[in-house]
């Protein structure tokens, strides 16, 4: 007999259509028309976007349009938000920069995109970003977080003087400090832990359909939380009112 009740194990009903390839993901969707964006992204972790000159992209075969951030800006595309605000242990609230979809004026990291080229294939959309050029003019960057907060450092953003976003603590620093005073023994080091991040199997998608009929968007998006998506495209990116959005969260490989 089987075990039953708390701890017992339950049977899986979703991997028969993993393990024979039918598993739908954001990448296995089709709709009809559909068009595919490809980033141009900065080799720089600090530099001034002086230009963007994507003319000769804009001529290559199915290209349909390449956009930059102050382009999104002026169509009121709002900028990406942090999931959880930080109150500083002084009460202050945290100092978070602007982080628009698109850099605007200034790259603040390896990678971050700056222009986007829209096409008729992948392999065109590719093709046009490497085919976008941007002048940059570079800044000091650096790249530990300590050497960061020392006096003197190429500060990154203008919101958080000194680099400082927010200095939290948690516990009872009283009681903490009591303890150590009476300690037999104290040791002290410095840990440095690994930078993480919160990856799925595969990579960040999304297709969106905008259906002027019903003028109604529906996004298929690697997400396992769809309502916030909706919440953040609605009230934070201006895309439309939330009764205008669907958001789909199909299969989603890794939490």
């Amino acid at each position: 007999m089987g075990i039953e009740g708390f701890g017992a194990r339950v049977l899986r009903k979703e991997d028969r259509r993993f393990i024979t390839g039918r598993g739908r993901y954001t990448d296995d969707m089709v709709v009809p028309g559909m068009k595919f964006a490809a980033f141009v992204r900065s080799p720089h972790a600090h530099a001034r976007i002086k230009g963007i000159d994507a003319s000769a992209a804009r001529e290559m075969p199915g290209v349909i349009d390449i956009l930059s951030g102050d382009q999104l800006k002026a169509d009121g595309i709002g900028n990406l938000i942090c999931g959880w605000a930080v109150t500083s242990k002084d009460g202050s609230p945290m100092k978070m920069g602007e982080w628009p979809a698109l850099a605007v004026g200034t790259v603040r990291h390896v990678g971050q995109a700056v222009a986007v080229v829209v096409a008729d294939s992948k392999l065109q959309a590719r093709d046009a970003a490497e085919a976008v050029e941007v002048d940059y003019e570079l800044l000091d960057a650096v790249v530990e977080g300590p050497a960061a907060l020392e006096a003197g450092a190429p500060e990154i953003h203008p919101e958080a003087p000194g680099n400082l976003c927010f200095d939290w603590e948690l516990g009872d620093a009283r009681a903490t400090e009591e303890a150590f005073s009476r300690a037999a023994h104290v040791t002290r080091l410095d840990i440095v832990n690994n930078r993480l991040v919160p990856n799925a199997m595969e990579p960040r998608a999304a297709l969106g359909v905008y259906d002027p009929a019903d003028d109604h968007y529906t996004v298929w998006t690697t997400s396992q939380n769809p309502h916030v998506a909706r919440l953040v495209m609605s009230a934070f990116y201006n895309v439309a009112p939330e009764h205008k959005l669907r958001v789909i969260a199909p299969d989603v490989g890794g939490g």
